[in-house]
């Protein structure tokens, strides 16, 4: 390992444990000085974004596309690296994770060291599942993050929360045991063992060897974890009855470690003998899109209608890493992995802006909503901005990842791009309605009175600097998709080729007579 190998390494360790030891401090010091713990706090949710940068962004010398994961062992436990897949999901984490510090910071919440420091945790945790090298340590610091998010439903959520954090902690720890068993089954098939880097494992595993078995547990335990249709019923409560930042992390970064499982585990096995399997993930992955998509349509509740809002839109995601697995073409997870960065800065920036909402009209409820527009024209002109992005408008990063994912199933059935199409206008629909009546027209009779004893301010300071990160970094990828591309281009590839290696030859073409 060279000087800037190690460098890097230790850099992303860092970043992953900075947020953890702050966490530490504030549950060991709950009776800290609220401002103390509000910086300290803030520099364990900034610093990961700031090293995040330092590590991806193209600096003389830097190898930006990471082909070849950096690791470095002890004194850090875990070998740690970043490479074309994981580098900009961690700076996604890392911006996520810094917008929903600033909002967990205005909180008026009891027991604040304990609620910030349990996020903390939950963040350091994410970051180290996207930071780490080690196969076994991703899954790891994703159950490290896991733990946390319960505690926070339980405790600090809204109304349901001792329901929804039972069946995320059922759903959530099965769906773990799954992938863990398939996931030690994969790795009893590769040549390294059970102590396998991402990339030894990558490098030296035999296809062939693969039992189906392990094939099948890895997709649908990753799947749970990713919200795949039928094991995504516990998201919507969960996410409902999370507190907002809580929500903001683990459906915008930490629910992704099932769609990076997913690709790089189990999309390499998926086609070839296991054909039968690609067929499940398939309709799965439509039911995702279409029955996911119209259940968004029959909410009445502004933040369970985001909640099941990002279930519905890991569908498309799964499309392209479906693509993927039975053409052996790069351009599915391509656009899957666009998606799912871009997906994370847009989902996150709603729950935080519908938050906004409820903060100033005191319900989610739509049809107790109206004409908020006059009343906090910055919140509704963020809370639109953000649906845009959610719905793919141009100039936003989920519009490159929604076209992406669609010209990969160009060579499908014209029923198959129909549905996928269908998408855009289901979404479309729920989305202008939900904006529609949360802002615009007249106030309803139960606002209008709670407008006469409290008149509404607009968005703080805190709150739009949360909103403007999110979607500044979704517009900066927008417009300049190579800075994901980039990085993305050559492991895709990578994984393709490895995909299209287990699928069966072509039959050859009948000769002219």
């Amino acid at each position: 390992m060279d000087s800037l190998d190690f460098l890097h390494a230790n850099l992303a360790a860092v970043a992953v444990y900075t947020p953890i030891v702050a966490g530490l401090v504030l549950l060991a010091g709950r009776r800290l000085p609220a401002s103390f713990a509000s910086g300290f706090a803030f520099a364990g949710f900034a610093l990961p974004l700031l090293l995040g940068v330092w590590l991806v962004a193209p600096w003389p010398g830097q190898r930006i596309a990471y082909q070849q994961l950096t690791s470095v062992g002890a004194p850090w436990g875990f070998d740690f690296g970043l490479n074309g897949l994981s580098a900009p999901l961690f700076l996604m984490t890392a911006v996520v994770g810094l917008a929903a510090g600033i909002k967990a910071l205005v909180q008026q919440v009891e027991r604040r060291n304990t609620y910030l420091g349990l996020l903390l945790f939950m963040f350091g945790g994410t970051l180290g599942t996207f930071g780490t090298t080690s196969v076994l340590g991703a899954y790891f610091f994703h159950e490290f993050a896991l733990i946390p998010t319960f505690l926070l439903t339980l405790f600090w959520g809204g109304a349901g929360r001792r329901p929804a954090a039972m069946q995320m902690a059922i759903y959530l720890t099965v769906g773990a045991m799954v992938s863990l068993a398939g996931l030690l089954l994969v790795l009893g098939s590769a040549k390294t063992g059970y102590t396998s880097t991402w990339s030894e494992l990558l490098n030296t595993l035999d296809l062939r060897v693969v039992p189906a078995a392990a094939v099948g547990l890895t997709l649908f335990g990753f799947g749970v974890l990713a919200s795949l249709f039928p094991f995504h019923s516990w998201a919507a409560p969960g996410y409902t009855a999370a507190p907002t930042p809580a929500s903001m992390l683990h459906a915008g970064a930490l629910k992704k470690f099932g769609l990076y499982g997913i690709i790089l585990v189990t999309l390499n096995t998926l086609g070839g003998a296991h054909g039968a399997l690609a067929d499940w993930f398939l309709v799965c992955a439509l039911a995702n899109v279409v029955l996911v998509g119209l259940i968004c349509l029959a909410q009445r509740d502004l933040k369970e209608l985001l909640s099941w809002s990002s279930v519905a839109h890991m569908g498309p995601i799964f499309l392209g890493l479906w693509v993927t697995s039975v053409t052996g073409r790069p351009d599915g997870v391509a656009a899957a992995l666009f998606l799912m960065v871009a997906h994370g800065l847009s989902c996150a920036a709603l729950f935080l802006l519908a938050n906004g909402v409820r903060a100033r009209a005191g319900t989610y409820r739509l049809d107790e909503l109206g004409g908020l527009a006059k009343q906090a024209p910055v919140l509704a002109a963020l809370f639109v901005a953000a649906t845009m992005a959610s719905i793919g408008l141009p100039g936003f990063g989920n519009f490159w990842g929604e076209i992406g994912v669609f010209l990969a199933l160009r060579d499908q059935s014209l029923w198959l791009q129909a549905a996928v199409a269908s998408t855009v206008v289901i979404s479309a629909v729920y989305a202008l309605r939900a904006v529609a009546a949360t802002f615009y027209g007249e106030p309803t009779a139960a606002l209008q009175q709670r407008l006469a004893v409290a008149p509404v301010a607009d968005l703080g300071w805190a709150e739009r600097l949360a909103a403007l990160l999110l979607l500044g970094a979704s517009l900066l990828i927008g417009f300049q998709p190579g800075l994901v591309t980039s990085q993305t281009q050559d492991y895709c590839k990578d994984i393709a080729k490895n995909v299209a290696e287990t699928l069966p030859a072509a039959p050859p073409a009948p000769s002219a007579r």
